[in-house]
C-alpha cells in the first residue's frame, strides 16, 4: 500500500508546484511581454482564482466518475498545457492557456485522496496520519520549491522551461498512476454536486485559505523584492525561500509527533505562532539573513499547518464526500493564493517589503486566534468510539 500514496503525491505535486514556479518567472514574462506588474500577476491570481471554482468540481466528478479516471485526465491536461504554454506567442495566449492549466492541476488532488480514502481508511474513518502526513510533506515541499526549481530552469534555459518541465514528470506520474492507482468508486448513494455546508469543514478550509494568504505573499514577495531591489538574479532568487522546502520535508514527521503526544491543537497553535513570527520579520527584510531567518519560520509553519488542516478534513468530512471536502480544501489554498497575489500587485508597487509584511502579521494574528477556536473533534464519537481529532 506504500506505492499508492506514492503514486497520490506525485500527481498531486503538480498544483502547488505550478502556482509557486510562477513566482521567479514573473520579472522576465513582464519584460518579454511588456506587461506591467499589475497586468502579470494575473498569471498567478488567474490560476487561483480558477482554483477556487475548479477543485470541488473536480472532487464531484471523482466521487461520481471514479477518481482514478479523473486523476489520469488531470495528468494528460498538464502534459498538453505544458507544451502550449512553453509555445506561447503573446501574453494572452500564455493566460488562457494557464487558466486551462489550473484545470489540469486542480484535478489530482481530490481524486488522489477519494482513492487513498476508499482505499486505505481505517478504523476511525481516517487514512492513516503517515499517509496524510507523507503526501502533505510533498504539497509542502513542492510548493516552496517551485521558486528554487523556476530560478535554475530560468537562468538556464529562459521562463519558458518552467512549463516545459510538466511534461516528463507528467509521464511519469501517469505511468505510475496506470500501474499503482486502484480501480475505486465512492460507496453510496449519488449526492449533490456540493455536500450539505459543514460549518466545521468549512472553518478548517476558511483557516487554510488565510494560511496561504501569508505563505504565498512570502513566495511572491522574497523573489520580486530579490530581483528586483537587491539585484539579485533568478536563481538565487529562487534559492531564498529553499529553507521553506527544506523545512516541510523535514519538520512533517515532527507534527505527526507533536499531533501524537499533545493533540492536534497543539499541531495548529504552534503553527500559527511560528507563522506571526515569520510575518513579523518580514517588515524589516533587507539583509539576506533576516530574509533566510523569516523563511525558515515560515518553512516551520508550512509542515505543521498542512499536516495539521489536512488531518481535519477528514475529521470533519463524510466518508462519501472526501472528493468535494477535499476539493472544498484545495479551493481554499487558492483562495488565499489569489489574495496574495492580487494584493501583492498593489502592496508590493506602493510599499514594497514593508507593506506586505504588515499585511502577512495581521493575517497571521487571525490564524492565530483561529487555531485557539477551531473545532478539532466531530460533534460525536464515531461508531468505534475513537476519537477522529487525533493524529
Amino acid at each position: 500500500m506504500e506505492r499508492l500514496p506514492a503514486a497520490v503525491a506525485l500527481g498531486a505535486l503538480f498544483n502547488p508546484l505550478n502556482s509557486s514556479m510562477i513566482a521567479v518567472a514573473l520579472a522576465d514574462i513582464e519584460a518579454e511581454f511588456h506587461v506591467g506588474v499589475a497586468a502579470v500577476t494575473w498569471l498567478a491570481a488567474g490560476f487561483y482564482l480558477t482554483g477556487i471554482l475548479v477543485p470541488p468540481v473536480m472532487g464531484t466528478l471523482a466521487d461520481r466518475l471514479g477518481p482514478r479516471l479523473v486523476f489520469c485526465a488531470g495528468l494528460v491536461t498538464m502534459a498538453v498545457t505544458g507544451v502550449l504554454a512553453a509555445l506561447a506567442p503573446t501574453y494572452p495566449v500564455l493566460l488562457v492557456v494557464r487558466l486551462l492549466q489550473a484545470f489540469g492541476s486542480c484535478a489530482t488532488m481530490p481524486a488522489g485522496m477519494a482513492i487513498v480514502q476508499a482505499a486505505m481508511a481505517g478504523e476511525d474513518g481516517r487514512p492513516p496520519p503517515r499517509v496524510i502526513a507523507t503526501i502533505s510533506m510533498v504539497l509542502t515541499a513542492s510548493a516552496a520549491a517551485g521558486p528554487v526549481l523556476s530560478g535554475f530552469l530560468i537562468s538556464l534555459w529562459g521562463w519558458r522551461a518552467i512549463f516545459l518541465v510538466n511534461v516528463p514528470l507528467a509521464a511519469l506520474a501517469l505511468t505510475v498512476a496506470l500501474r499503482w492507482l486502484p480501480k475505486v468508486r465512492v460507496d453510496g448513494p449519488r449526492r449533490a454536486v456540493l455536500p450539505r455546508p459543514n460549518p466545521r469543514l468549512l472553518a478548517t478550509c476558511g483557516e487554510f485559505a488565510l494560511v496561504n494568504v501569508v505563505f504565498y505573499a512570502a513566495f511572491f514577495a522574497v523573489p520580486l523584492w530579490a530581483q528586483r531591489s537587491a539585484g539579485v538574479p533568478a536563481h538565487i532568487a529562487g534559492l531564498l525561500v529553499l529553507p521553506m522546502a527544506a523545512l516541510a520535508i523535514v519538520m512533517t514527521p515532527v507534527a505527526v509527533l507533536l499531533a501524537a503526544r499533545a493533540g492536534m491543537r497543539a499541531v495548529l497553535v504552534l503553527s500559527a505562532a511560528l507563522l506571526l513570527a515569520g510575518s513579523c520579520v518580514i517588515p524589516a527584510v533587507g539583509p539576506i539573513g533576516l530574509v533566510l531567518v523569516a523563511v525558515s519560520l515560515l518553512g516551520v509553519a508550512s509542515a505543521f499547518s498542512q499536516f495539521g488542516l489536512n488531518s481535519l478534513v477528514f475529521v470533519h468530512a463524510g466518508p462519501r464526500d472526501t472528493g468535494v471536502a477535499v476539493g472544498l480544501f484545495q479551493a481554499s489554498r487558492y483562495v488565499g493564493a489569489a489574495t496574495a497575489s492580487s494584493l501583492l500587485g498593489v502592496l508590493f508597487e506602493q510599499a514594497g517589503m514593508a507593506g506586505t509584511g504588515w499585511t502577512m502579521i495581521a493575517v497571521s494574528a487571525v490564524v492565530l486566534a483561529g487555531g485557539v477556536l477551531l473545532p478539532v473533534r466531530q460533534p460525536a464519537p464515531s461508531a468505534s468510539g475513537e476519537d477522529r481529532s487525533g493524529p
